[in-house]
């Protein structure tokens, strides 16, 4: 790899979105740099169910984001 610090593209977060994007961004031979916040999540058969997921909070960020009051919520 090059020492070249230019990217075409840089991805934030390789979610449903993220991933999906860089996905189709491989063949047209783009520079991308994918940055993540976390770190990596194994392969898990409770990662694709999504009352561990979305219900049981399986995934939550233990950090407080502020709505446009001051008032923290967690982020889902």
């Amino acid at each position: 790899m090059s020492e070249d610090p230019h990217y075409d593209v840089i991805v934030i977060g390789t979610g449903a979105g993220g991933g999906t994007f860089a996905h189709r961004l491989a063949p047209s031979g783009k520079r991308v740099l994918m940055l993540e916040r976390g770190g990596y999540l194994p392969r898990e058969r409770a990662n694709w169910d999504s009352t561990e997921v979305f219900v049981k909070g399986r995934y939550r960020a233990p950090e407080f984001w502020l709505d446009r009051n001051g008032n923290e919520f967690p982020p889902r």
